[in-house]
């Protein structure tokens, strides 16, 4: 039993413990050799027992020792076998890392596809793999993508037998494919270049998003478009004015041509000369702004003279087509800092519009609207209306509210002329339609900041009082007692309704059951400054649109600012002019 286990015992503790377990079985035999107890062997047949067992363990013990280095051998081989395979699946795996790095960061959708074989053909088309961005073009988490088949997960909007169709031939041949695939995806329309090729069985596709190139060339394509018809809309607009300019010259050529006749073509020709500087000037200013070389001429201008400017240059259209044209005015007088041509210009460009594209005997409406937010100015008409896909588009340089432009004449850039001023005055425009034959609304919209309140007009003498003049209800808020009186008095003179008050709360008290036209209002009150007074006026509905005019010492362009913001229409300095004083009382009682 000893001699069986001495190669175990040799291979797992070493040679020394095999030795010493086959010394302790010659001892072991030794003493249970005649004679019984004693290390001396006597007989002749135990001692060769004895020596064979010594040989035999003595070889077992080498073989053991032996066997041991070849088991040691072995795990070092297995162990380097072993170190080797892990190392080549970290390669392997740092490899796949840096290839799945090097597509996420490409940023352009990339996919592998595998066939479906089904009796010799390529019957579907298998999602293997693909990268980060190529998995936000799927509604599905990229594991549910992944071993897909084309045919129920793929990209939305895209046809699942166009990618088959043009990607199954490159899983049967080598070779490249490259195509343009046009989408309805969640965000529109999109348009994507794919690249294909085959990779030993399986095929690799690369699919860039090209939406913005596409909708580059279509831009572009519509815009030389457009630059076709202008040139056609301009050498026609042209030719309507030179048309009967050449037949008055002919007329004037004509012998015995009466005084009436003479005076006919001479209106004629400043007629239609008028209407080609006017066509001149459209292409001037929009060169200029395209340039950046128009500069606004900016001032404080009443909202009153922009709508009477721009009544006057639609006027002609507006009667020749039988229109009814109303325009309302804010309830309060209101002046804004703006270039007055140019805003005038946009309003009369919108009037005419509206007059052009509604049938004779049509309504047209002009009004202004203000809050705390922006001044709105609104043209509103029940012409032919303008269809929703169009809206966008019409403030588009040479675009057409109507394409039948050679019938409605112009050239097409008077909305985009009129884009371009209002955001130079930082402000914008739209336009707005129920739909065809439902009439438009354009408005301009100008921020509230633009609002200022004017510098009084030039110093000139008190007009005598008339009796035609319409008397009005008007508060006199001032704390020196004198001054108050004393122009209480003057305005009593003239015919007015005077209340007055010598601080801002009886002020705003007084405004609970009396309500004036106008209120004349100091700033330097004690208490309640004429600032805060004002601000409350204004949030009450009953006076919110009541003429308010300041009356102070303080005359600096910051004074006036502070008064523009606070609500004031007039901003006056001590000693008041009363002839500028009438003024602002008429233009804020005119004011419906």
């Amino acid at each position: 039993m000893i001699s069986a286990t001495l190669p175990l015992i040799t291979v797992l503790f070493g040679p020394w413990s095999g030795l010493l377990l086959l010394l302790s079985g010659i001892w072991f035999g030794a003493l249970w050799m005649q004679p019984f107890g004693s290390l001396a062997v006597v007989q002749q047949d135990d001692r060769a027992v004895l020596l064979a067992y010594t040989v035999v363990g003595a070889l077992l013990v080498v073989a053991g020792h032996q066997l041991a280095k070849v088991a040691r051998r072995a795990g070092r081989a297995e162990a380097a076998t072993q170190d080797a395979a892990d190392r080549l699946l970290q390669v392997e795996r740092d490899a796949r890392n840096r290839f799945d790095i090097a597509l996420n960061t490409a940023g352009v959708p990339f996919f592998l596809l595998t066939p479906i074989v089904h009796d010799g053909r390529v019957a579907e088309l298998r999602w293997d793999y693909l990268n980060e961005a190529a998995a936000q073009l799927f509604n599905q988490p990229a594991a549910v993508v992944i071993g897909s088949s084309i045919s129920y997960v793929r990209p939305t909007g895209w046809d699942a037998n166009l990618l088959l169709d043009r990607l199954a031939p490159l899983a049967k041949r080598t070779g490249r494919e490259a195509f343009d695939v046009r989408v309805e995806g969640d965000n529109g329309e999109q348009w994507f270049h794919v690249i294909a090729a085959s990779l030993q069985g399986s095929v690799v596709a690369w699919f860039g998003d090209v939406t913005p190139r596409v909708r580059a060339e279509q831009a572009l394509s519509e815009a030389d478009r457009r630059k076709d018809e202008f040139l056609a809309t301009l050498a026609h607009e042209l030719r309507n004015p030179l048309a009967p300019i050449r037949q008055v010259a002919e007329i004037l050529e004509q012998p015995g041509l009466t005084d009436e006749r003479k005076k006919w073509c001479i209106t004629v020709l400043r007629r239609q000369s008028a209407a080609m500087a006017l066509l001149l000037d459209d292409l001037l200013d929009v060169s200029r702004i395209t340039r950046g070389a128009l500069t606004l001429r900016k001032e404080a201008v009443a909202l009153r003279d922009v709508f009477d400017d721009a009544v006057e240059i639609a006027r002609p259209m507006i009667e020749s087509k039988g229109h009814q044209l109303a325009v309302k005015h804010h309830p309060r007088p209101m002046s804004i800092e703006a270039d007055r041509l140019r805003l005038a210009q946009v309003m009369g460009n919108l009037l005419t519009n509206a007059a052009k594209y509604t049938p004779p005997g049509g309504h047209i409406e002009l009004t202004a609207e203000a809050d705390d937010a922006e001044i709105v100015l609104s043209v509103d008409d029940n012409g032919i209306g303008i269809e929703p896909d169009k809206l966008s588009a019409i403030f588009s340089m040479f675009s057409q509210v109507n394409p039948d432009h050679h019938r409605q004449g112009g050239l097409g850039i008077g909305l985009a002329l009129s884009k371009s001023l209002i955001e130079l005055h930082g402000g914008r425009i739209t336009a707005s339609s129920a739909g065809r034959n439902l009439g438009s609304r354009f408005s301009v919209h100008l921020p509230a900041a633009s609002r200022v309140v004017p510098e009084p007009v030039q110093t000139r003498d008190a007009p005598t009082i008339a009796s035609s003049v319409e008397r009005h209800r008007i508060l006199v808020v001032d704390d020196n007692v004198d001054a108050a009186d004393a122009l209480t008095a003057l305005l009593e003179l003239e015919g007015h309704q005077i209340r007055t008050v010598y601080s801002g709360e009886e002020a705003l008290d007084i405004l609970s059951h009396y309500s004036p036209d106008v209120i004349l209002l100091d700033l330097g009150l004690p208490g309640m400054s004429g600032i805060d007074v004002a601000r409350g006026i204004r949030a009450m509905p009953s006076t919110r649109d009541v003429t308010l005019i300041a009356i102070t010492g303080w005359g600096q362009p910051q004074d006036r600012a502070r008064t523009a913001d606070a609500g004031f229409d007039f901003h006056f300095t001590k000693p008041v002019d009363v002839g500028q004083l009438n003024e602002a009382i008429d233009s804020a009682v005119a004011a419906p």
